[in-house]
């Protein structure tokens, strides 16, 4: 068997993995204080903590099962002092590797680190292309210093002969910085990163963040809609990535965390269907469409206790799945065949 033919192999076997993806939670600490974040806002019952390699031992030992592996939660990853090791594990295991960062921790040596150890995706949040739109939201943050850690690390590839980690900004729509969405993309493009992901503010808690968002219950404005082709436009004459998240609601059959397939483990080893059912506080409060709630977290058990395979194919989680499994069958998928607990979830509803 020739060489070529044994790496097709190898990815068949990687492609066969029973999950799509294994999200973790390596740190809930962070040194920026975000408008539109939960821990900037209710900051009383936020648990900062990080996840001890113990932990993180005893999830690593079902990487084999899965074909990616995502390092963020709700904080700052690089901020777990045990954070290359936990690429280096994911990266031994076979699986992809990629992570979400504000960008203030990416130094130098965690630039090369990461090139070194092959990690696949680097998404670095902004929220908007200008400083200041930036950094009124991103209170903390300096984009001109983000943008230039981002030329750093391109810089780093290339002399390194690599193309990896992959790079993509990572802009969160807005109500207010929509209009800087196309100048996102040619920042991306010119600073050598692969492309840009905007996103939307999905979590909404506090009327704070609900006056944020850039989607509403209804149609969504003309002008968010033109800036989001203007965007896609410049990402096609330019050559780089560009996907936008929808402004509209709609009945979807899965959200996009697909948790039929994949799943999340906080900072203390709890298992969740994904990270929005798992926040470090006790208590999930939502407002959606104007109504308030609050529900509690819905844990399947704790890797600390159990091993992952086998919360897995507990009994209440397979039956958590299962309620998606049958709405892929469902032409119109009704709202009130969701877990309870997703029906208030944006990411429910495509956006």
């Amino acid at each position: 068997m020739s060489d070529t033919r044994l790496f097709e192999v190898l990815d068949l076997f990687k492609r066969r993995r029973r999950l799509g993806y294994i999200q973790v939670g390596v740190s809930s600490r962070c040194t920026l204080g975000c408008v539109m974040c939960p821990r900037t806002l209710f900051p009383g019952a936020w648990n900062s903590a990080d996840m001890p390699p113990e932990t993180y031992e005893r999830i690593a030992r079902s990487f084999p099962d899965a074909r990616n592996v995502y390092l963020s939660g709700w904080g700052e990853p690089l901020l777990n002092a045990h954070f290359m090791d936990m690429v280096g594990s994911a990266k031994e295991a076979g699986c992809t590797v990629g992570f979400t960062t504000n960008g203030a921790r990416l130094d130098e040596g965690a630039m090369r680190g990461l090139v070194e150890l092959g990690a696949d995706l680097v998404g670095v949040s902004v929220a908007g292309a200008a400083p200041g739109t930036h950094g009124s939201r991103r209170r903390g943050s300096d984009l001109n210093g983000v943008y230039s850690r981002i030329a750093q690390l391109n810089a780093i590839k290339k002399e390194a002969g690599s193309d990896k980690p992959s790079i993509m900004l990572l802009f969160m729509m807005l109500k207010d910085n929509m209009d800087e969405l196309p100048d996102s993309v040619e920042r991306a493009a010119g600073l050598g990163a692969d492309g840009v992901v905007a996103t939307n503010q999905d979590y909404v808690g506090d009327p704070v963040q609900d006056g944020l968002k850039a989607f509403s219950c209804g149609a969504p404005t003309v002008g968010s809609l033109e800036k989001v082709s203007e965007a896609r436009e410049r990402a096609e004459r330019l050559g780089v990535y560009f996907r936008a998240f929808p402004l509209q609601m709609s009945r979807v059959r899965v959200c996009s965390e697909d948790p039929i397939n994949n799943l999340y483990v906080s900072e203390g080893g709890d298992i969740y269907p994904c990270v929005y059912l798992g926040l470090p506080m006790g208590r999930i409060p939502r407002i959606f469409c104007g109504s308030r709630t609050v529900l509690p977290w819905v844990s399947f058990g704790n890797v600390n206790e159990r091993s992952l395979n086998d919360i897995w194919e507990d009994e209440a989680y397979a039956s958590f799945r299962g309620r998606y499994e049958a709405r892929l069958k469902e032409h119109d998928p009704d709202p009130a065949s969701l877990p309870e607990v997703c029906r208030t979830c944006y990411k429910a509803y495509g956006v």
